[in-house]
This record gives structure tokens, sequence and C-alpha cells, in this order.
């Protein structure tokens, strides 16, 4: 574990890869939460506009995931900053209180987004770090993920519980705002 974490002090590009998807990790955890949550609001579509929106991030993230497995070298970046960028303002589509097709829709670029961030991350990650270092690396990435999660459960539930779900969901966007920053910082850093 200690080798693990001193490797992620060294390597600068790694650590700010393994920020980014350890807070995209812990935002699908917040995110079943919050969908939930939205869930008991949508009134207007019941357990039917729930699974609607269930499915639409579902088929978003099947589609990010194969498309981002084809995108060639030079777009994987610049692609995947936009995406974690894009991640943030997907966050708030669970607080709209109608399912409708933007809902829907809005769940639909949301998943995208979180595939072709994963797979990129996840894909740059096992080109840069060595072979032997790999599981130590992801044990440490493990360690930072589940703090995150943590922290975004306190963090978002004090949060919801003083000034509302809605300010929660809010919230929750403005943590991948530390994602979006970790992006920009790991393909300045690729380059």
């Amino acid at each position: 574990m200690k080798e693990g974490f001193a490797y992620l002090k060294q390597q600068p590009l790694v650590l700010a890869l393994g920020i980014t998807h350890a807070i995209m990790m812990a935002g699908v955890v917040q995110r079943k939460r919050r969908s939930r949550c939205a869930g008991k609001r949508h009134s207007s579509g019941g357990a039917a506009g729930l699974g609607f929106l269930e499915a639409g991030w579902a088929t978003g993230a099947i589609v990010g995931g194969l498309i981002a497995s084809q995108l060639p070298q030079a777009l994987r970046m610049p692609l995947y900053v936009c995406s974690v960028c894009r991640t943030r303002g997907g966050a708030h589509g669970d607080s709209v209180r109608r399912v409708s097709c933007c809902a829907v829709m809005m769940q639909i670029l949301f998943g995208f987004c979180r595939a072709l961030g994963g797979v990129v991350a996840q894909s740059s990650l096992m080109t840069i770090v060595p072979r032997h270092f790999m599981g130590r690396t992801q044990s440490a990435m493990a360690i930072l993920t589940t703090v995150v999660q943590l922290f975004m459960s306190f963090a978002l539930g004090w949060v919801a519980q003083g000034a509302g779900p809605d300010r929660g969901v809010c919230a929750a966007g403005r943590v991948y705002t530390g994602a979006t920053v970790s992006a920009i910082r790991a393909r300045q850093l690729l380059r």
C-alpha cells in the first residue's frame, strides 16, 4: 500500500487521472441514492418513470463505453475533459421534477459522459502505469475512491438535510468540478 501511494506522489499524471476517476466512481454511487430521492418526486411517472430514467442512464453508458473504446488517441483526452465537465452538468438531471423526454435525455447524456470518462481514464492508466505497479496503484486508488465516497455521503447528506434535496443535487454537481479540474490537469501533463 505504501508503495502504491509513493508511486502516486511521484507520478502527477497518474494522480490526476486517479483523482478524477475516484470522484467519478464516488459520483456513480451517489447517483443511485439521488435517483431514489428523485424517483419519489417523479409523481407523474411513478415506477415506470424511474425505470425510464435508469434505462436512459444505462443506454448512455453502453453507447459511451463502446464509442470510447474506438476513439483515436488524439481525441481521447480532449473528449475525456469534455465528458468529465459535462458530467458536472448532468448531475443536475436528477433534480428535474417530472419524468419527461428532457429528463431521460439528460440521463442518457450523463451516462454517456460517465462511461466515456471512465473508459478513457482506465485505459490511460493501463498504458502509463508499469505492470508491476498496477495492483499497488489500483489499491491506492480504491482507498482514495472510498474516502471520496464517504466524504460525498456525509457532505451531500448534510446539505440535503439542511437545505433540501435539490441543494444536495447541486452540491453533487459542484463535487464534479474537482473532477473537471483534475481532468484538465491530466490533459496538460499528458501533453
